[in-house]
């Protein structure tokens, strides 16, 4: 977050630092040393790290259902394989991974 250079009112003193600062990411006015910005992060300060986590817990949940898959499917072998199971094993655990995810970021 960058300073505003001009005072937020008439009788500020030079010396004070602004009432509030400018977000570098969405250039909204955030009071002087708050944590997050309340338009980028939500009213709780969360939502960044919502989607962080969902983001994690989706590429994890996509590794973890690819080897699972791999795994049944050399299992079976390809006679007996079909890649609608494989694409189902695979999109079922990203999307369980994605809600972990979302879920252990929001209690944290």
């Amino acid at each position: 977050m960058s300073h505003d250079s001009s005072p937020t009112s008439p009788s500020a003193s030079p010396d004070a630092p602004p009432a509030t600062v400018t977000c570098d990411n969405c250039g909204g006015a955030v009071p002087n040393g708050a944590i997050y910005c309340p338009h980028c992060c939500g009213a709780d300060g969360r939502q960044g790290a919502v989607l962080r986590g969902a983001f994690v817990g989706a590429v994890i949940g996509t590794m973890a259902g690819g080897l699972l898959a791999a795994l049944w499917y050399s299992l079976v072998g390809p006679e007996r394989g079909s890649w609608g199971m494989v694409l189902g094993v695979t999109v079922g655990c990203a999307t369980t991974g994605l809600m972990l995810g979302m879920i252990r970021q929001r209690k944290g």
